[in-house]
């Protein structure tokens, strides 16, 4: 915009300017006509410029008095046409310069949720270990998110049930987050959820909970400075404020804290696996006896752009079935008692996961958020069958 103030300006300082000198000339050409009609100016159009002339070049006579006094006219003119095209530009320059500090780019502030949705990633990547060797999406062995059975997506809003926003607040499902490619198209989420007191209350129990433990971690004081940015931008407002214009924000905030209380649980679960596997290289270091079937843990590499975490732990069962199955069904009690009699079969029994637990997929996107349940992802029971 002040590009093409200042363009229209010259424009009509050139314009006025111009007709000076068409008068000038309109004057010599009467009162003079053999000399030369725009002698007096270098023929540049833009700049107008004055060439001086040699006393011999002067015009004598009437026509020149006329000529010097049209000239002395033009120039006042010309001046006043100048400085008040400079005052106007400095006054449009200042007003630009203050629109420019109160409101850069014209753009408005980003919103509490986008700020916290950064935070929230930079939290997440920040606090969980990574998978030595190539990246996830360039990690032949790693299996993508999409190809993972699903029941069909749940939006996260104004529209979701109970059952998904009640679910979501008390299970500790497994869960990743998946953001998308550029942190500004997460600029126009605006996501609310509302929860009824109870569910409110129960948000804010677990919240506090999972907040002390990760705190009582080593986890360094990058954590938990982001950790207490994420507590203040998804901070609920407390019950009984009923006014109209908090309303909307605290639905957002609502939406907020049900996320921070996912991620929590995502770390937690993650330091608890670490502990599991720690203790089972322990135990299988000082022990040469065969472990009966039994839950392991396994962790896996998943595949999708800024998934948080990449890698998702499914565990698997090991061990040996012998008598005496404890943890084996009818069937399986009289097939071990046959192939223990000598009685020939096919296949010896095998221990195997009968119990199962979905992976919880959580995707940002721009227009909202959409929860995805992978079906039956995570091993929870083994059993020799």
């Amino acid at each position: 915009m002040l590009f093409y103030a200042r363009f229209w300006l010259r424009l009509l300082l050139t314009v006025a300017t111009g007709s000076c000198g068409a008068k000038i000339g309109h004057k010599e050409q009467d009162n003079s006509p053999k000399v030369t009609p725009i002698s007096g100016w270098n023929g540049d159009e833009q700049d107008m410029a004055r060439v001086p002339r040699s006393a011999s070049e002067q015009p004598i006579g009437p026509s020149a008095q006329s000529t010097h006094a049209t000239e002395v006219a033009c120039d006042k003119e010309q001046l006043a046409h100048s400085r008040a095209m400079d005052d106007f530009l400095s006054a449009l320059n200042r007003e630009s310069e203050l629109g420019r500090m109160e409101n850069p780019l014209d753009e408005k502030p980003p919103s509490r949720t986008y700020l916290f949705l950064c935070e929230l990633q930079k939290f997440l990547s920040d606090i969980l270990p990574r998978k030595e060797g190539p990246a996830p999406q360039r990690d032949a062995n790693a299996v993508s998110l999409d190809a993972l059975h699903s029941l069909p997506p749940l939006s996260l809003g104004v529209s979701s049930t109970v059952s998904l926003l009640s679910g979501l607040v008390n299970s500790s499902t497994p869960t990743v987050f998946v953001f998308p490619e550029r942190q500004q198209g997460l600029q126009t989420q605006r996501v609310e959820v509302t929860l009824d007191s109870p569910l409110l209350s129960v948000l804010r129990m677990r919240l506090d909970e999972a907040m002390a433990q990760v705190k009582q971690q080593e986890a360094g004081q990058k954590v938990i400075d982001r950790l207490q940015k994420l507590s203040e931008l998804s901070a609920l407002s407390p019950d009984g404020e009923d006014d109209e214009a908090v309303d909307k924000d605290r639905k957002e905030a609502q939406y907020r804290s049900i996320l921070l209380l996912k991620a929590l649980q995502v770390v937690l679960l993650t330091w608890e696996v670490e502990r599991a596997q720690r203790a089972a290289r322990a135990d299988e270091d000082g022990s040469s006896v065969p472990s009966q079937c039994r839950l392991q843990s396994l962790t896996v590499s998943l595949r999708k752009f800024l998934l948080e975490p990449s890698t998702a732990n499914i565990n698997n069962c090991e061990g040996v079935c012998g008598f005496p199955l404890t943890n084996a069904n009818n069937h399986a009690i009289l097939l071990n008692s046959h192939i223990q009699n000598g009685q020939p079969v096919n296949r010896s029994l095998c221990c195997v996961p009968v119990d199962f637990d979905d992976l919880c997929v959580i995707e940002l996107e721009s227009e909202g958020t959409n929860i995805f349940f992978k079906t039956n992802v995570v091993a929870t029971k083994c059993e020799c069958r």
